[in-house]
């Protein structure tokens, strides 16, 4: 979406139906990504190739693959998740958690493995890469990735974020989590 509430692409729902639209329509497409927290990259994958165009067959293939048939082959003694994560960057913070951050752009990923950063830092770019359906950032914490099977997802909210109203006035809340469909930015 856009300030306005528009649909977050530029152009109409009905190519996403009938035809497809462009990645680079998507307005989140190819913008930067930050580190959320203090903390080392303990892991990233890259070299994952973006998905192009979006549309609802693309979709239902992806969807599909990511469920029945997606089993992460094991590369240097660890699962190789870019089937599905696409391209992606792990940083653990100094509390033990895991921020895990996919779907990045195809050759965006600006951290290595071992590399500190802090909150703020530029990391990256948005995306379509993996099990993706649109451009897109995914964020998950976890509380290990030694053993991705047994890894758990952890509940987390954000320092302070501003959500436009329906009267289109910004409204800024702190540690809290936005509500579903709501159309939020950071600063």
């Amino acid at each position: 979406m856009d300030d306005n509430r528009k649909e977050y692409y530029q152009k109409n729902k009905i190519m996403y139906f009938i035809s497809h639209i462009p990645t680079d329509k998507y307005y989140c497409w190819g913008q930067p990504v930050y580190a959320p927290i203090d903390g080392e990259v303990i892991q990233t994958g890259t070299g994952w190739k973006d998905h192009m165009i979006t549309n609802v067959w693309k979709t239902i293939k992806i969807w599909y693959n990511a469920t029945y048939k997606f089993r992460p082959n094991e590369i240097n003694g660890r699962l190789d998740i870019r089937p599905n994560a696409g391209n992606y960057i792990m940083i653990k913070a100094k509390e033990g958690y895991i921020v895990f951050l996919a779907h990045l752009k195809n050759e965006s990923v600006k951290v290595e493995a071992g590399q500190l950063v802090k909150s703020g830092d530029m990391i990256g770019n948005v995306g379509n890469s993996g099990n993706s359906t649109a451009p897109h950032l995914h964020v998950n914490l976890f509380d290990q990735m030694e053993n991705p099977y047994q890894a758990k997802v952890l509940p987390f909210v954000f320092t302070e974020y501003q959500e436009l109203s329906n009267n289109k006035k910004w409204k800024k809340h702190t540690l809290t989590i936005p509500k579903v469909k709501s159309f939020i930015k950071f600063e």
